[in-house]
């Protein structure tokens, strides 16, 4: 009796731990996203072509790089874990790096469905895009 009570606390502690886990935000609301800018780490992960060609104001271009090296190095640039990312890019991609993200204990990790022509989209004609390498 005593082992089932022993794992059954271990179960339930294991299932919070695992629920604890940071999951990324989806926003589809233009606002609501650019509220998340201020002191965020902002990447556009789409090909560094168009990238260049076209990118949210105040975005890096990071196109060209490893997902896992954007993974691996995060903490380079990003010293509190709290600290917003925001990505913008393919959704798929933009999900890989994100969930690798909160594997290493990052909570406030953000994308715009749709990535960036969906942002464009929901912003309509005042969006501007910024051009040039953004970094």
């Amino acid at each position: 009796m005593k082992r089932i009570v022993i794992i059954m606390v271990l179960l339930v502690m294991s299932m919070f731990f695992i629920s604890c886990k940071a999951k990324p935000n989806k926003i589809t609301d233009v606002s609501e996203f650019e509220v998340k800018f201020s002191g965020a780490i902002k990447y556009d992960i789409r090909d560094e072509k168009e990238c260049e060609e076209g990118h949210i104001p105040g975005f890096m271009c990071m196109g060209g790089k490893e997902a896992d090296v954007l993974i691996h190095n995060i903490d380079v640039v990003a010293k509190d874990k709290n600290q917003n990312i925001i990505l913008i890019g393919e959704d798929e991609q933009v999900l890989y790096i994100l969930n690798g993200l909160s594997k290493k204990g990052y909570k406030n990790l953000f994308y715009f469905e749709g990535g960036f022509l969906g942002y464009a989209s929901a912003k309509g004609e005042e969006f501007i895009p910024e051009t040039g390498c953004g970094c």
